[in-house]
């Protein structure tokens, strides 16, 4: 059975982070993205999926002002990918940034000018789960990297 956990302790934040992006190389496969992920969510709020014992994937969210949170990172381990755990970690943070009176979410992907698969079925899961595409910017990480702002209003 599939249980969420709130998180608070930053190593163990830190540790299932390293854990789970290491095991997806498809969208985790910047050495120095994941150094800085890993070391980012010791301070995010921060949400593990696990089976059993074992983590599986998880969320961290972070307020870039009293409006608005972004989803800082988020990772589920492919073998569980299309099972609903993303879902139920997004409703997790969804529901304390609410309580928090946060009237915005958003996420930063892989835009849809890059062709990569991967963030093609990322985009999917957003645009499924109430995000819309707000803006694609090549500032932020490069032509080659176009980044995809996508919002949600909670």
């Amino acid at each position: 059975m599939i249980e969420i956990k709130t998180l608070s302790n930053k190593e163990e934040k830190s540790e299932i982070t390293n854990y789970i992006l290491r095991r997806l190389p498809e969208w985790f496969g910047i050495e120095s993205a994941i150094v800085d992920y890993v070391k980012g969510v010791m301070n995010t709020d921060f949400y593990a999926a696990y089976d059993g014992s074992e983590p599986i994937g998880f969320i961290s969210t972070k307020l870039n002002n009293k409006y608005t949170a972004e989803i800082y990172v988020i990772g589920i381990l492919k073998e569980y990918h299309n099972n609903g755990i993303g879902k139920k970690l997004l409703e997790m943070s969804q529901e304390s940034l609410i309580k928090e009176k946060v009237k915005f979410l958003m996420v930063k992907t892989l835009g849809e000018s890059h062709a990569d698969k991967n963030y093609r079925k990322t985009r999917e899961f957003y645009n499924k789960t109430g995000f819309y595409p707000l803006e694609e910017i090549k500032e932020i990480w490069g032509k080659e990297n176009p980044c995809l702002i996508m919002v949600k209003n909670l």
